[in-house]
């Protein structure tokens, strides 16, 4: 059987994936926990080749620090001849050229940096490449100057052609959507978008045509936005209040998720909340119940069913045996490159209070 898992970190408000196919390590995201940067977290799950560590692909949905955490270490690594990431893919959206510099954090100012200096190369060579993904791209376009292991799939649903210059869209507007397919199993990476980003360019670019009506379709979804209500409408009191589905509750049908993962410090609340507080949400918990209620055969009275996957409660991954993709507890990687020692993660659980919760111990 072919060594192939998903792993999910608990990451304090922010989502960090990293994808193991065969011999290709794939990370959708970065952010470190209160303890450990992203490279900290990350490492010991890079293969070594002379010396360095190899990622084969880094995807950022969106140049926020929730998203690109820790990447200024990242960087110092590929400039000191430690690290090679094989292929950088990301939006295309330079926000220096919208907001002020000083402004920015410094991890995303890194991240446009490494962006624009393999732009000037314009190679093809692994280690060299930026790819800017737009929606209707598939895997001959992302996986470009790389060897795609058997069976992987990708299809790119956001942002589109031209968005990037336009006042009405921004970074979260256009935030990656990328359904990756592994084998059998499918996982939406949503990252930060909203009903805006579904309802004006998703649903009518795409899914409601013939030929791609199927390709948000995924057995795991990552709620967007570590579960805020952002995603089924544009005002928290509608989606809150709403008895109707809101604005944008139908994009459920064309995704069918199987599971819910919510990478964020807490579990959904189970009553109202107000502006400002920080997602999960109520108001996403609401209409997500609702729909795997009607939809996954999920009872009224289980507030939290098993396909709500918590990252609050612990590291979540799923790997491929014997007996098809199975959620498993092991955390540790395969060895770290050193002196042959196991390091990393178990799941230990978490509190999942609203105010936050711990991660796993290493």
């Amino acid at each position: 059987m072919k060594k192939r898992s998903v792993s999910f970190f608990q990451v304090n408000n922010g989502n960090c994936s990293l994808v193991c196919v065969d011999e290709m390590r794939l990370i959708f995201d970065l952010k470190g926990t209160e303890n450990q940067t992203s490279w900290d977290l990350l490492k010991n799950y890079l293969p070594q080749k002379d010396g360095k560590r190899i990622l084969d692909v880094l995807c950022i949905s969106h140049g926020e620090k929730d998203h690109c955490g820790g990447f200024s270490e990242w960087k110092e690594k590929i400039d000191n001849d430690e690290l090679i990431i094989g292929s950088i893919w990301h939006q295309d959206y330079d926000r220096t050229k919208f907001e002020d510099i000083k402004d920015l954090p410094e991890d995303y100012l890194a991240l446009q940096k490494e962006i624009n200096r393999r732009r000037q190369l314009g190679s093809d060579v692994f280690g060299e490449i930026e790819i800017p993904l737009k929606g209707r791209d598939d895997e001959n376009v992302a996986f470009k100057g790389l060897q795609i292991p058997q069976n992987v799939a990708i299809k790119v649903l956001n942002p589109h052609d031209n968005d990037a210059g336009s006042p009405d869209w921004d970074k979260n507007d256009l935030s990656l959507v990328i359904n990756l397919e592994i084998s059998d199993l499918t996982i939406l990476f949503s990252g930060d978008s909203g009903a805006k980003a579904w309802q004006e360019r998703i649903l009518p670019n795409i899914l409601e045509k013939n030929s791609t009506k199927d390709w948000a379709r995924s057995i795991l979804l990552i709620a967007s936005h570590h579960g805020s209500f952002t995603f089924f409408g544009r005002s928290r009191e509608e989606v809150r209040d709403s008895i109707d589905p809101p604005e944008n509750y139908e994009s459920l049908e064309y995704i069918k998720p199987q599971n819910l993962i919510i990478s964020a410090n807490s579990r959904f609340p189970l009553s109202g909340d107000q502006s400002g507080e920080q997602p999960p949400h109520y108001a996403a918990w609401k209409w997500y119940h609702k729909w795997f209620i009607e939809n996954n055969e999920v009872q009224e009275e289980e507030k939290h069913p098993e396909q709500f996957k918590y990252t609050a409660d612990g590291h979540l991954r799923i790997e491929l045996g014997d007996d098809g993709w199975q959620w498993t507890d092991d955390w540790s990687p395969d060895d770290d490159g050193d002196n042959g020692q196991k390091k990393g993660f178990i799941y230990r659980g978490g509190v999942t209070d609203r105010g936050g919760s711990e991660y796993a111990k290493k």
